[in-house]
């Protein structure tokens, strides 16, 4: 706790608190007051990097739930080769994000394994961290695996709550084994998807700045630029400390906005069943 508290707490304290100055991480900060609030709704920058963020989540949350849900599935039955998905599931979490950003920079060059394998199939492929139409995607496809160990896991948990009755009552009922899992497997690991949903929307929100900045930068043209990357680029790259806490703050107040919509979705379904 005290090393949360040093490490999370007070910055962020610290953080909301600079909201309200401007400072050049040199000079002494000088009271704006909601200056720096205010700014944010002319911003077309800051319009244009929440929208690539909303497309980051659009894109990856809705993916990695259902890839992540077939394969805790597989993984929690006896097929064959089922030892082999679990040590691939586990990989992602060996590598920290720099490190697995790296090695997918690598995947993505014009010479790279990726465009390797489509050119077996006679398909050639673009340099995709520079196509303005794949450099996005190609990030997505990134994040998705990154993210895909913890879903896995989760439903892993959630998967051994569900009684095994029920699936020897629609077996007797002549209920086959993909009509079990769409049937009666998906609506009862319905809360472990909403958790894993926020949870994923929440990683994709922060873990497009890490990605980003180390896979494109931003680019082409700002199409991978996320709001978490471009406060980062205003603080220290323009050295505009004050306007980029404002900028991490809207980005927490969506979040959190985010988060309590689920919540009374949630409660309003509950309290109507």
């Amino acid at each position: 706790m005290l090393a949360f508290a040093l490490f999370v707490i007070l910055p962020a304290l610290g953080g909301l608190a600079l909201t309200f100055f401007q400072w050049d991480l040199f000079g002494t900060p000088k009271w704006v007051g909601l200056a720096n609030v205010s700014r944010l709704f002319g911003d077309a920058d800051m319009w244009h990097a929440l929208g690539v963020t909303v497309l980051f989540v659009v894109m990856g949350v809705v993916p990695t739930t259902l890839i992540g849900f077939v394969l805790a599935v597989l993984i929690n039955t006896k097929m064959p080769g089922v030892g082999v998905i679990r040590v691939f599931y586990f990989a992602p979490m060996i590598a920290s994000a720099a490190v697995s950003s790296l090695i997918w920079v690598n995947l993505y060059n014009s010479k790279g394994l990726v465009n390797q394998v489509l050119a077996w199939v006679g398909v050639d492929g673009p340099n995709w961290l520079s196509d303005l139409t794949w450099a996005r995607p190609a990030l997505v496809v990134m994040m998705i695996w990154s993210g895909l160990p913890l879903v896995i896991i989760l439903y892993l948990a959630g998967l051994q709550r569900v009684p095994e009755d029920i699936y020897a009552a629609a077996s007797l009922d002549g209920a086959g084994k993909w009509r079990q899992v769409w049937s009666m497997t998906w609506p009862n690991v319905r809360g472990t998807t909403l958790l894993i949903t926020v949870l994923q929307a929440v990683g994709f929100v922060s873990g497009s700045f890490e990605v980003a900045l180390i896979m494109t930068d931003g680019g082409p043209l700002g199409t991978t630029q996320s709001l978490a990357l471009y406060a980062y680029k205003v603080a220290f790259a323009e050295r505009d400390i004050g306007y980029a806490s404002a900028l991490s703050l809207f980005q927490l107040v969506l979040m959190v906005a985010v988060v309590l919509l689920v919540r009374t979705i949630v409660r309003f379904r509950r309290e109507h069943n």
